[in-house]
């Protein structure tokens, strides 16, 4: 008996591990696409081309770890994670106003965007991985309970992203 405990325990270790290095892959390649996309100047395309890999991301992670997709539900779980954070909804409204002067705006948003981009996605693609993996689905996840998490991804990314490294 306690072999077959200690089988299971190991298969189940080994699960998580296959989990994190499947997932690894995902966010990083996501996040690099949307920093590419957050150089975009002109305001609000951005944002919504960002959104959009951001949900074709939690698809890739939902296939992965073998989890119903809706899209619509990914959609409004995203949207309140990202919007929730009020400092960052307040400073990115700014930054596309700030977009919209010619020159100057570009400049700025051209350090400030791609950080931005993939400090969010990173974060919405952490919070979605770790759920996916302690069996959680799209509809067990609450965007009011994890968005503590997703702000302290969020900012440990973008930290991350300043030191210029990207997170593991």
């Amino acid at each position: 008996m306690n072999a077959t405990v200690t089988e299971e325990a190991t298969l189940l270790a080994e699960t998580v591990i296959d989990a994190d290095a499947t997932a690894s892959p995902i966010i990083k390649r996501y996040s690099l696409i949307a920093a590419g996309i957050g150089i975009i100047p002109v305001p609000l395309i951005d944002s919504v081309l960002v959104s959009g890999v951001q949900v074709k991301m939690v698809y890739e992670l939902a296939k992965a770890f073998d989890t119903p997709f809706i899209e619509s539900r990914v959609k409004a779980i995203v949207g309140s994670l990202v919007g929730g954070i009020a400092p960052i909804g307040v400073a990115g409204g700014a930054v596309h106003l700030v977009k919209a002067i010619p020159f100057i705006g570009f400049a700025a948003w051209y350090f400030v965007g791609p950080a931005l981009a993939f400090a969010s996605t990173y974060a919405v693609g952490k919070v979605f991985s770790e759920h996916f993996q302690t069996g959680g689905t799209l509809l067990t996840f609450n965007a009011d309970k994890i968005r503590v998490h997703y702000q302290r991804e969020f900012e440990a990314a973008l930290k991350s992203r300043k030191a210029g490294k990207t997170p593991a």
